[in-house]
């Protein structure tokens, strides 16, 4: 099916007019082959990019307006400069922006205010040029302030949490906005980072603020260097972007790589502040974009990889995700409108039978259909999510868009999610569980409410993928494209990471063989198209595809690994390595006839990596020995049959909990056996041990430990693992700080027993006067009701108890549990288990546990069987120790 004009996804009257100097990435004419791109050394040798003359974007002449067409080698920045605000950029005088300045003629200007006095009319002029109904609602939880941002009311900012109050103390896109703010830091940090972040004394201001840039301070683990994440809509990114990257990953010495990420995109390590203005304004001269691609703001548009040659597809999804893109960005200017949202959002648009976008874990999902009159467009699905505490499949609207009111769609969408979600417990701050608390009607409704002219048709009664035959494809190796005589070529790239000869050596090679342009997938691989048939042999001996081979073995074939320990500091364990390590093991030992299995490795709760949707999922946690000697080691739990495509199912609990990294090739040998009917080779292939020379990418500053401005370790998350060892001390820290990694609440941490602190390290829990305990003290019990029980998988429900009052709480010390116990009709013995709460201990009249039914388990089906008003009785708090109850003005429970 073919796809309409990019310009046909924006408002009425609104053309993306868009020229490029480039040959347009659907133009199967390959390029012609030039022997000094061969010879790399001197670019990677500059510290400082030129601009390139290779994509040159140009606002129309107001006189004579170009054809309405958009190149596919131009994303984010280049399409909104070009497109959507040529006509008022060329008249109007502009100044440094958070993406470009103007420097001559070959460089993109982006505009900006002269002053912070000005960002209102700006706002008003950026987002004039999409023609979408602003809705004021007077019950919505946010404002809009003088300069066209929104703010929360007075009034919901109560409960909240550190990053809201980040965004009220200062608004991140008035800051970041204009280069006025990143510039003075730049310079102020130049001489010595680590004195001007001590002399500002303010984390927030060094880690947060600037992620809405896109730069995001690697405090803990690698200080002082800022990784920077792009948007790059679809993952079609063309090789003068690429060759840019190189340059600004070889500019950052041993300390730069680059990462392709689980969206399409691509994130660049090792960049430090006094470089940042540069890069960025480098990034807007060749179409890049990274402007609002962290925390509460819209995560990059995803797409079919495969768009524009794929044999089966639907819709080419270019075009849709770069409309999406800039009106997410305000084409590079900032979108004002959706700038303060309650948390992330994801979106898709699945364009093929394969669903490689996801749709299932995206906030907002597009799938392709036809309604009753023969119009194509797309049934929506919303609230999509994977999080530290909760995974939730998107469910569908019931409603249907043609293609022309994507762009509508999402506005509405997300400007919902702005007026009404929740900013108190991050983790109840997915819009699912807006859309669960509204209902899906009524959540319908107030989208409909906020779509042009109204207007929101039902859901075609069946859209494009239910009844395909086309079962999931791999698109690694070689593969015969729509036009005839061209093939694409899929390359495994084991966890993503690239350094910087390899994107140039990407760069060449696409140019060479293809038509200059390369996809990015969610798997972390990339795919070249375009390639002539008699091409395709000498594509194949090029030394990087040697390095990541089209040709992967079976695990490493599906292998996904998040950032990892290496850089990340909520990471409880090395990923990328590891995995690398274990596929290879696997693939050693082990045939597979049942073809590629799909291991994802995530290093903590946050499932950047999707381990949910895996075969095999690995996150990260620390566990005691199981040696029995003395402190902690990296382990793993076990995520097991999860899927994706259609009819994919999510696995939102691990079916093996604590499984010792060291212990991890053993025990996956017999999963891979017993689950996925592998079969033992009589005698080990070689292990190529790829993984033992995995690069560092961190100069010996870095690996000898200095500098490293971290506090002491003081405290560790119970809930999964997070050593909290920042400079302010925890008791310092506000009642509603939250873990970084998986968002429990403060009273979840216990301070570690290493600490010199003048504190007790028991954990210590302290009730206000009057406060009513429904276990008061060790050896207490209470019989309690069951009010409710919902399913949340197949075999997985959460039940909720009544306590004796609805001013009662359950009174459980961090770290404590409860005891259930009942007498076995049949056999006569007392069955006791232990259980924790997944509610705060905060909650009045209610307390909810989350039980995974099994089987064999006579517990579990013993509570599976409970009917609303039948009781069980609780015992506790139970703990390793005695406890110790406190009298004076406060009742405290402490236990040791």
């Amino acid at each position: 099916m073919q796809s309409i004009p990019a310009h046909s996804l924006l408002p009425a009257g609104n053309p993306a007019n868009v020229t490029a100097q480039a040959r347009r990435v659907d133009d199967p004419r390959p390029r012609r082959p030039r022997a000094s791109r061969r010879r790399r050394s001197h670019r990677l040798a500059s510290a400082v990019p030129r601009p390139s003359s290779q994509v040159a974007v140009r606002a129309p002449s107001p006189a004579a307006p170009p054809p309405n067409t958009m190149s596919p080698l131009t994303t984010g920045a280049g399409v909104a400069v070009a497109g959507v605000l040529a006509g008022t950029m060329a008249a109007r005088r502009v100044r440094a922006s958070a993406v470009a300045e103007p420097r001559g003629s070959d460089r993109v200007a982006m505009p900006g205010p002269a002053s912070k006095d000005e960002l209102a009319a700006f706002n008003e002029e950026t987002m004039a040029k999409y023609g979408l109904p602003e809705i004021v609602r007077e019950d919505a939880h946010v404002m809009k302030d003088a300069d066209g941002y929104y703010v929360v009311k007075e009034a919901f900012q109560k409960p909240t949490n550190p990053f809201e109050r980040l965004k009220l103390a200062k608004d991140p896109m008035k800051e970041t906005i204009h280069m006025a703010g990143l510039e003075a830091a730049a310079a102020a940090s130049a001489a010595d980072f680590a004195a001007w972040d001590e002399a500002m004394n303010d984390p927030d201001e060094v880690d947060q603020r600037y992620k809405w840039a896109g730069l995001f301070h690697r405090r803990k683990n690698h200080y002082g260097r800022y990784m920077m994440r792009m948007k790059i809509p679809n993952g079609v990114v063309s090789a003068a972007q690429v060759r840019h990257l190189a340059r600004v990953v070889a500019s950052c010495g041993e300390d730069g790589c680059a990462d392709i990420t689980t969206r399409q995109n691509f994130q660049l390590r090792g960049l430090q502040l006094k470089d940042a203005p540069e890069v960025l304004k480098g990034c807007a001269d060749v179409g890049l974009c990274s402007l609002q691609s962290g925390l509460d703001n819209v995560r990059n548009a995803t797409g079919n990889p495969l768009a524009g040659f794929d044999p089966h597809e639907i819709v080419d999804t270019r075009p849709i995700t770069r409309a999406l893109q800039d009106y997410v960005t305000g084409g590079g200017r900032g979108n004002a409108l959706i700038a303060n949202l309650p948390r992330k959002w994801n979106v898709c648009v699945v364009g093929g039978p394969d669903f490689y976008e996801h749709p299932d874990i995206n906030d907002l999902a597009f799938i392709p259909a036809v309604n009753a009159e023969g119009v194509f467009g797309f049934n929506a699905l919303v609230g999509g999510f994977i999080s530290a505490s909760r995974a939730a499949e998107a469910v569908p609207l019931n409603a249907w868009v043609p293609e022309s009111d994507v762009v509508a769609m999402t506005h509405a969408v997300l400007t919902t999610f702005r007026d009404y979600g929740h900013r108190g417990n991050r983790q109840k701050c997915r819009m699912m569980w807006l859309v669960e608390e509204m209902g899906l009607e009524k959540f319908k409704a107030e989208v409909k409410s906020r779509m042009p002219g109204e207007r929101l048709a039902d859901a075609a009664p069946k859209d494009l993928i239910e009844d395909s035959p086309i079962e999931r494809r791999s698109y690694l190796g070689v593969h015969q494209q729509k036009q005839a005589g061209l093939k694409w070529v899929g390359a495994c790239v084991p966890g993503g990471r690239l350094q910087a000869e390899d994107l140039e050596e990407l760069a060449d090679l696409v140019e060479t063989y293809g038509t200059g342009d390369v996809r990015l997938t969610v798997e972390q691989n990339f795919i070249i198209p375009n390639v002539p048939e008699d091409k395709v042999d000498a594509l194949l001996e090029e030394p990087l595809l040697k390095r990541y081979t089209p040709f992967p073995g079976k695990v490493v074939a599906g292998m996904v690994a998040c950032t990892g320990r290496q850089f990340c500091g909520f990471a409880q364990i090395e990923t990328k390595k590891e995995a690398y390590a274990v596929a290879e093991h696997l693939e050693s030992t082990l045939d597979f006839p049942n073809g590629d299995l799909r291991m994802i490795w995530t290093g903590c709760p946050n499932s950047c990596a999707p381990v949910q949707v895996a075969d095999i999922g690995l996150m990260g946690c620390q566990m005691k020995n199981p040696t029995g000697e003395k402190g902690m080691v990296d382990g793993v739990n076990i995520f097991l049959g999860g899927t994706v495509g259609p009819g994919g199912h999510l696995k939102e609990h691990p079916e093996m909990e604590k499984v010792a990294c060291a212990d991890l090739p053993r025990v996956l040998e017999d999963i891979c056996v017993e689950r996925f009917g592998a079969i033992r080779k009589a005698t080990p292939t070689a292990n190529p041990g790829n993984a033992s020379r995995w690069k560092i990418n961190k100069s010996a500053q870095y690996t000898k430990g200095t500098p490293k401005a971290m506090g002491k370790a003081t405290h560790i998350c119970t809930a999964c693992g997070y050593i909290y060892q920042e400079t302010k001390p925890f008791a310092e820290l506000s009642d509603d700080f939250v873990c970084p990694a998986c968002s429990a609440e403060k009273s979840k941490f216990t301070a570690m027993k290493e600490t010199s602190d003048p504190v007790s390290s028991r954990p210590v829990k302290t009730y206000p006067p009057g406060t009513l305990l429904a276990l008061p003290g060790p050896g207490a019990a209470v019989a309690l009701k069951l009010i409710s029980k919902t399913d949340v998988s197949a075999d997985a429900r959460v039940l909720r108890f009544a306590l004796p009052s609805e001013k009662h709480v359950l009174g459980l010390p961090v770290g404590q549990h409860v005891r259930v116990s009942f007498a076995d009709a049949v056999t006569g013995d007392v069955v006791t288990r232990p259980y924790t709460p997944i509610t705060s201990d905060d909650d009045l009249g209610f307390v909810d546990f989350c039980v995974k039914v099994y089987d064999q388990g006579v517990m579990t089906r013993k509570l599976d069987a409970l009917k609303p008003g039948d009781e069980m009785t609780f015992e506790g708090p139970v703990g390793s120790g005695a406890f110790c109850y406190h009298t004076g003005p406060h009742t405290t429970a402490s236990a040791w």
